[in-house]
């Protein structure tokens, strides 16, 4: 058996630690889907998933990258990943893959 990556994350794919404020660009690539690429949007968790924050949306485009500022954080955050969901016109996931790893996000 096999299974065919509709989406996969590229970068950031954990083990890197990354210091607030650095340039970071994500990068993703997507293969055939059933029905079209209405929105791509981008989320990010430091706290290993249980909470995933929007980073931005992209409407009409799939641009296979984004130019993204780590965000600020007080305390060091050892359990962050990136997210790419992919979603079609009527609002359904089409789909989802996120960083393989979790990479850390320090003051």
């Amino acid at each position: 058996p096999f299974t065919i990556e509709v989406v996969k994350l590229t970068s950031p794919n954990g083990g890197v630690t990354y210091t607030s404020g650095d340039p970071l660009t994500i990068t993703w690539t997507t293969n055939g889907t059933k029905k079209p690429v209405a929105k791509v949007k981008l989320y990010y968790t430091k706290d290993a998933g249980v909470t995933w924050i929007p980073i931005t949306t992209f409407t009409g485009s799939n641009p296979g990258t984004f130019d993204w500022k780590v965000p600020t954080v007080k305390i060091q955050k050892n359990q962050c990943k990136v997210r790419v969901v992919l979603i079609d016109a009527l609002g359904n996931i089409l789909a989802a893959d996120a960083s393989d790893s979790y990479f850390t996000i320090k003051p």
